[in-house]
């Protein structure tokens, strides 16, 4: 039986969308959308850090509950990086959660403050530091709140928004990405860690620069088979 060109290319289409749909190619991953709103000046260290605590289920570190030596020293080393940085104020009490140590300080910028946040992380026997400020920790602390809403308990929410083996350095201004210089388009800022659930990718971008203007944060969570959360915030400078 002959086929014409045009017959043979119909049935060569069917096949190739039936086998996509049965093999998921039109099928994404299902996804949760949120959106949030924060004035910058609520976004403190000392705000922040009392939201993780609660959420993630941390305790203070005192007396004989203190760092080890190890880990003190990744801390102090941390430390020198955000005094480099003019991240001197308003500096936290230590909380661990599982075997993640955190703490926030901060520096005043022009339109607000700005909370930057360490994460010493133990996993089998390796310490790491991650570096994350102000954007990324706005999602974070948004996250959290959402997850606790959804009844995940602290143990989840922790696993799923804490970074794990990551040695991430988000260092981020609300103007954008100012600290590494020499990049083409400085109102923007990516970054992306592991999580012991799964992944977390972060952007953020001037909308409107200045007083009463406006950044947007693009926080995407992927953790533990759920479907992925794209939580969109809006953060206000006051």
């Amino acid at each position: 039986m002959n086929i014409s060109r045009r017959k043979f290319t119909r049935i060569a289409l069917i096949g190739s969308t039936s086998l996509a749909a049965t093999s998921g190619i039109f099928f994404p991953k299902p996804a949760e959308a949120f959106f949030l709103g924060f004035l910058l000046r609520a976004l403190t260290s000392r705000v922040i850090f009392g939201s993780m605590v609660r959420f993630v289920g941390g305790r203070l570190l005192q007396g004989i509950l203190g760092p080890s030596q190890e880990e003190l020293l990744k801390i102090q080393l941390a430390e020198k990086d955000f005094i480099e940085r003019q991240f001197t104020r308003n500096r936290t009490e230590l909380a661990q959660v599982q075997t993640n140590i955190f703490w926030g300080q901060e520096r005043q910028e022009t339109w607000g403050p700005n909370a930057g946040f360490a994460f010493v992380q133990k996993s089998q026997d390796i310490i790491s530091t991650a570096k994350i400020t102000g954007p990324t920790m706005a999602g974070i602390y948004g996250a959290a709140k959402i997850l606790a809403n959804q009844g995940f308990s602290p143990q989840e929410i922790a696993a799923s928004l804490l970074p794990v083996r990551s040695q991430v350095d988000d260092w981020c201004s609300w103007e954008g990405d100012t600290f590494s210089g020499g990049r083409r388009n400085s109102t923007v800022c990516l970054t992306s860690y592991r999580t012991a659930l799964g992944e977390v990718t972060s952007r953020y971008e001037v909308v409107q620069p200045g007083i009463g203007g406006y950044g947007n944060i693009h926080y995407i969570l992927e953790a533990g088979g759920q479907p992925r959360r794209d939580i969109m915030v809006k953060v206000t400078f006051s």
